[in-house]
């Protein structure tokens, strides 16, 4: 695993931490950083951990993408974006697009712990995962709009799933920049803090809470959500019924059952 991505583990929690480490760049995401994080991501799906947080460093989130890379002026990488529209568009939607949709199809929830800057691509990645937690004085913006482009790595679909359609088109037509209380405001935030460390434990209540429900349940809840999002409600309701008859099969709805029934805290296999 290259430094440019770093994966910590909780020792007293099933909690691993994903941290984007282009420090000197603001975490500006180049090709290394992303196949950083794609590996990255890779690797936390196959471990036991029950809860994943992606983070950057104590004053950047990232700051969105290396406009270097896409005009093939990167001198730390060999790598070129294909400018060419067809050749652009299969790159984006069979190669970087997939990342971010790996936050999705991962069955472990995945927060966002944000401070400073969080720009551009780097706000469309914290919009990929599950939950979002900054603080007060982080600042957001989409600001693709302003060099010619939009957002393309999921913005336009996940930001609007957030705020809503006015919401996001002022979001992203505008490009402006607003800071952390304001991304609670619109729903963008879980919660907000007013410190680095209130900003920690926030978080790490918050992930104890997902600790302690079911991982399948967990699991497949978050896939369901996702998979029923604007769909039909008899499809949703549907897709209802068939996962809880698996559920209903597992050792942990035993397990769970029988222990809120004699009022005692599950002890949870997986299984």
């Amino acid at each position: 695993m290259s430094d440019i991505v770093l994966i910590e583990k909780n020792e007293e929690k099933p909690i691993t931490t994903i941290k984007l480490n282009r420090l000197n760049k603001k975490n500006a995401l180049n090709y290394e950083l992303f196949i950083g994080l794609d590996n990255a991501l890779d690797e936390v799906e196959k471990d036991d951990s029950r809860v994943v947080i992606i983070t950057g460093g104590k004053d950047t989130f990232s700051a969105g993408i290396d406009l270097k890379m896409l005009t093939g002026q990167d001198v730390e990488s060999d790598f070129r974006a294909p400018l060419r529209p067809t050749n652009f568009r299969y790159w984006l939607n069979t190669w970087l697009q997939p990342i971010f949709t790996k936050i999705e199809m991962m069955e472990k929830p995945v927060i966002a712990k944000i401070n400073g800057y969080c720009y551009g691509s780097g706000f469309e990645l914290a919009c990929a995962c599950d939950f979002r937690f900054a603080i007060e004085t982080a600042t957001f913006t989409m600001p693709e709009s302003k060099v010619g482009i939009i957002t393309d790595v999921g913005g336009t679909i996940r930001l609007v799933r957030l705020v809503g359609l006015t919401n996001a088109k002022d979001i992203i037509l505008t490009g402006r920049t607003f800071d952390g209380k304001e991304a609670y405001r619109l729903g963008i935030l879980n919660n907000v803090a007013k410190s680095i460390e209130e900003l920690d434990q926030m978080i790490s209540d918050f992930a104890d809470e997902l600790i302690d429900s079911a991982p399948l349940a967990v699991g497949f809840g978050k896939r369901l959500i996702n998979a029923c999002y604007g769909k039909d409600t008899a499809f949703g309701m549907e897709l209802e019924g068939f996962v809880n008859s698996q559920l209903l099969q597992t050792k942990d709805f035993f397990t769970g059952a029988f222990a809120r029934l004699q009022k005692k805290k599950p002890k949870w296999k997986g299984k």
